[in-house]
């Protein structure tokens, strides 16, 4: 079962990064018009700078988003890498859906401060209390704050695109060693009309690596009212964990 495999922080980080922080962001540093990273003039760490901002920019004005995705991940205990597929629905400020279709039928909704984890073909689900674990995904990810806070946290490497079409890539390695006990590094991708990211690569401290690609992106459209609600059917076997606790 694939995504039994990753830890939580992975989803967490992922959703996160698509989507933006629920936290209120800082005041933007460009305020008559959206900050262009491939405007004339810009070099070093003012390019890098116009683009976190331009990425935060985008996520404020974000309500909703849905898009199909590809997992795949790698692992010493599998014999070769392993693809899941399905769609991902976002809400704003914190509510979102991964329906992990294909191979294995798996609903994981995370409402606020609870995610739930349905293995629906093993009548099995998993309630995690996230809340403060969430609040160091967001504070450590950073992807919808300053740039200042994101180099806190992160050593920052860029790729430009150097055609049309090609994305922006963001290079993230932890600075501290409380982030590198879980986390090796992380690359994103950004779309570079949309600017939002549009594939994740999460290496995990034991070298364990999951990749996420997104296509068909829709933002702002209308999702159904029941899409971040899970009627778990009879039968189903829950399990309560609470991460700040340990698991």
């Amino acid at each position: 079962m694939i995504a039994m495999r990753r830890p939580p922080v992975a989803v967490l980080a992922v959703a996160l990064a698509l989507a933006g922080s629920a936290a209120p962001a800082a005041a933007p540093r460009f305020r008559d018009v959206p900050p262009d990273p491939a405007a004339p003039g810009l070099e070093g760490r003012a390019r890098l700078e116009a683009l976190v901002e331009r990425v935060r920019h985008e996520q404020q004005g974000l309500e909703t988003l849905e898009a199909r995705f590809v997992q795949r991940q790698e692992s010493s205990m599998l014999l070769e890498p392993e693809e899941s597929s399905g769609t991902f629905s976002y809400s704003a400020p914190d509510r979102v859906r991964w329906e992990y279709t294909a191979p294995n039928p798996i609903s994981v909704v995370i409402d606020g401060e609870q995610m739930t984890t349905w293995y629906r073909d093993l009548d099995r689900a998993e309630e995690l209390a996230i809340g403060r674990y969430s609040a160091q995904v967001f504070k450590y990810l950073g992807a919808s704050g300053s740039l200042d806070a994101l180099l806190e946290y992160f050593t920052v490497t860029a790729r430009f695109p150097g055609k049309a079409g090609d994305p922006y890539v963001l290079v993230l390695d932890p600075r501290y060693e409380r982030i590198a006990k879980r986390l090796e590094s992380m690359t994103l991708w950004i779309d570079a009309e949309r600017f939002l990211p549009v594939r994740l690569r999460y290496v995990a401290a034991d070298g364990d690596v999951t990749e996420y690609r997104f296509e068909d992106l829709e933002v702002n459209g209308e999702l159904p009212a029941d899409r971040f609600e899970l009627q778990l059917t009879d039968g189903v076997a829950v399990r309560r964990v609470d991460l700040g606790r340990g698991r």
